[in-house]
C-alpha cells in the first residue's frame, strides 16, 4: 500500500512559523558546524525544448543527494534553493529535480534500446514567483554502489512536460528532453528534509494538496507498471 504524506495549503504567517520551528529543530545543528557557502554539485543536467526554435534551461543545483532504503525506490533530489526558504515560501527563482529510480539496470542483463524506461522524473521550475511543475520518465544509469556513500547518474532523453503550474507561469519549453550525469552524496534526513518543503511549497502555490514525490513504496512490478 502506497504511504502518502498529506500537504494542506497554508497562510503566508503559518509558513513563517513553520520554517522558523524547522531551522531550530532540524537546520540549527548544522549551521553551528560552520557556514559552508554553497558550491555547485559535480556534473550537470541540460534540458532542451524539442520546439523549432530550441530554447535551454540552465542550472546551477548546490544540493544533490539520494537515499536508497531497503525494500524503496532509490530517489535522487538536485535543488538550487534552501530548505528553509522553501517552507517559508521566499523563493522566487530555483529549480527542484526528483529523480525516482523504478528499477536498476544490471550490465548484461538489462535491454538498451531508446525506449527503455526506468526512472521517473519531476521537474519543478519557480520563475518570478510563478511555479511550473514538469514531468517526465526516461533511462537512468547508476554508476557505483547504491549502498554505497555517492552515486554518479546519468540521464539520457529523458522527456518532459508541464504537468501543473500556477496561473502566472510561463511555459518557454513545452515538450522537452533532459540529459546529463551529476554526482550525488547518500543523505536520506536531507532528501526528506528536501521531499516536504518542496511538496509543502507546491501545494502552497497551487492552491490545492499535490505531491512532488508520489510514494514511498515496496520496489514491485506493478508499481514499475504503473508510475508517471
Amino acid at each position: 500500500m502506497k504511504a502518502r504524506v498529506l500537504m494542506i495549503p497554508r497562510s503566508r504567517k503559518h509558513k513563517e512559523t513553520l520554517a522558523w520551528a524547522f531551522m531550530l529543530v532540524v537546520m540549527l545543528p548544522l549551521l553551528m558546524l560552520g557556514g559552508c557557502k554553497a558550491t555547485p554539485i559535480t556534473g550537470v543536467l541540460s534540458v532542451q525544448s524539442l520546439k523549432n526554435e530550441p530554447v535551454l534551461l540552465e542550472s546551477n543545483f548546490t544540493t544533490a543527494v539520494f537515499t536508497n532504503e531497503p525494500q524503496t525506490e532509490t530517489s535522487f533530489w538536485l535543488s538550487d534553493v534552501s530548505v528553509q526558504d522553501l517552507l517559508a515560501g521566499r523563493v522566487v527563482e530555483g529549480q527542484i529535480v526528483h529523480v525516482e529510480m523504478i528499477w536498476s539496470p544490471k550490465a548484461g542483463s538489462t535491454p538498451m534500446d531508446s525506449s527503455a524506461t526506468n526512472a521517473s522524473i519531476r521537474y519543478v521550475v519557480i520563475s518570478h514567483g510563478e511555479v511550473g511543475i514538469y514531468i517526465g520518465a526516461g533511462y537512468a544509469i547508476p554508476s557505483g554502489d547504491l549502498q554505497g556513500s555517492s552515486v554518479t547518474l546519468s540521464i539520457r532523453d529523458a522527456s518532459l512536460r508541464l504537468g501543473e503550474s500556477t496561473p502566472g507561469f510561463i511555459d518557454l519549453l513545452g515538450p522537452a528532453q533532459i540529459s546529463g550525469q551529476f554526482t550525488a552524496t547518500r543523505d536520506a534526513k536531507k532528501a526528506r528534509s528536501l521531499f516536504v518543503s518542496v511538496s509543502q511549497y507546491v501545494t502552497d502555490s497551487l492552491g490545492k494538496t499535490r505531491f512532488v514525490k508520489n510514494s514511498v513504496a515496496p520496489k514491485t512490478k506493478s508499481n514499475a507498471s504503473n508510475s508517471s
